[in-house]
């Protein structure tokens, strides 16, 4: 007899629960998974080996509720990155572990005022820069350090926050100015998988 996944007991409840919501645009559910190099696309896989030469890569599948994405996630000179790909291979963008205090001082003020009029309290467990760009522009800022002007630079927080009397984990993105663009509570996320 074969053995169900018991995964597939949750499924029906968890599509439920999303459907029933009318504001299913805020929230975020994900699910990572390692896979094998193997099964890495050669596009995303040859980017990867080209920049971050001799560097040991963990890859992991990403299924959330708008489709699924492959995830490289590395140390290199020091900083911690996540690189994201579709399934295809072809790049999303580049996000590098950083402190809240390394946000520069006046995007942070405006993005913390921001925040305190959307929640009661708040503190920031999680700060990463997003990079946006064309392959040889993002290769370029990994590579030296230097962001050429036309990579998109947000900052997506991980918060966990207090809002009418209910604690829960947030993701915020914003911009370079500071400027909140998406605020979702997060449903499930395997924060030990986002540590590399």
């Amino acid at each position: 007899m074969a053995r169900i996944n018991p995964l597939f007991w949750l499924a029906p409840p968890l599509l439920a629960l999303f459907l029933s919501r009318p504001c299913q645009g805020q929230q975020k559910y994900e699910r990572e998974y390692r896979i094998k190099s193997s099964a890495v696309p050669p596009k995303a896989a040859r980017f990867i080996d080209d920049v971050f030469a001799k560097t040991t890569v963990h890859w992991y599948g990403e299924e959330s509720l708008t489709g699924r994405s492959i995830e490289a996630k590395l140390k290199f000179r020091g900083n911690q990155y996540s690189v994201e790909f579709d399934t295809s291979g072809t790049i999303q963008d580049v996000e590098m572990l950083i402190r809240y205090n390394q946000i520069p001082a006046k995007t942070r003020t405006k993005l913390t005022d921001q925040l305190n009029q959307k929640f009661d309290r708040f503190s920031v467990v999680r700060t990463q820069q997003q990079w946006t760009a064309s392959l040889a522009d993002l290769k370029t800022a990994i590579q030296t350090d230097a962001v050429p002007a036309l990579v998109q630079v947000r900052y997506e927080l991980t918060l966990n926050a207090r809002k009418n009397r209910s604690a829960n984990y947030y993701e915020v993105l914003c911009e370079r100015t500071g400027a909140v663009v998406q605020v979702r509570q997060l449903v499930q996320r395997n924060t030990n998988n986002l540590m590399y």
